[in-house]
C-alpha cells in the first residue's frame, strides 16, 4: 500500500529534528556547565580543607611566617608544600589563595584559608569567586623562634 503525502507535511521531519535537536542540545550543555562548575568548586573546596587540615598541624615559627603561608599556599594550588608546575584547577595561581592567621601575643589560634579573586571559565559562563570557599580551623601545632 502507498501512502499519500500532503504537500503541506513535506520538511516536517527536519523542522521536528531540529527543533528537538536544539533543546535537546541547550539541555546537555546545560548539564555540563554546571556539573563542571559544581566539579571545579568540589576540588578548590576540598583543597582549602586539605591545607587548613595541615596548617593547624604545621609547626608555626615567629621568626619566618612566610613559609608557613607559602606553604599552605602551595597546598591549596598544587596540593604539596613545595610550588608544582600543574595546578589542581586550570588558572589557580597562589595569589588566589589568601592565608588568615588569627594571633594572640604573635601565636596563632586559627588558620582563615580562602580563594580570592577566581574565576571559574566554564563552556558559556564564568562564575566569580571572592571568598569562596573558606575553611577555618583552630591551630594546634608548635610554635617555635628560629631567631630567638
Amino acid at each position: 500500500m502507498r501512502t499519500v503525502k500532503n504537500k503541506s507535511e513535506r520538511g516536517s521531519a527536519i523542522l521536528e529534528f531540529a527543533l528537538g535537536f536544539s533543546i535537546l542540545w541547550a539541555m546537555f550543555a546545560g548539564v555540563f556547565q554546571f556539573g563542571y562548575s559544581f566539579y571545579v568548586y568540589n576540588t578548590l573546596m576540598t583543597s582549602a580543607a586539605n591545607a587548613a587540615q595541615l596548617g593547624s598541624k604545621m609547626t608555626y615559627d615567629t621568626a619566618n611566617p612566610s613559609q608557613y603561608t607559602t606553604a599552605l599556599k602551595n597546598m591549596v594550588v598544587y596540593g604539596n608544600t613545595t610550588a608544582g608546575s600543574t595546578p589542581l584547577v586550570p588558572h589557580l595561581s597562589t595569589s588566589n589563595v589568601s592565608v588568615t592567621m588569627n594571633l594572640q601575643a604573635s601565636m596563632p589560634t586559627d588558620v582563615t584559608i580562602s580563594i580570592n579573586n577566581f574565576t571559574i571559565d566554564a563552556v558559556f559562563a564564568q562564575f566569580a569567586l571572592n571568598g569562596k570557599p573558606r575553611v577555618t580551623t583552630v591551630y594546634m601545632g608548635k610554635i617555635t623562634c628560629s631567631t630567638c
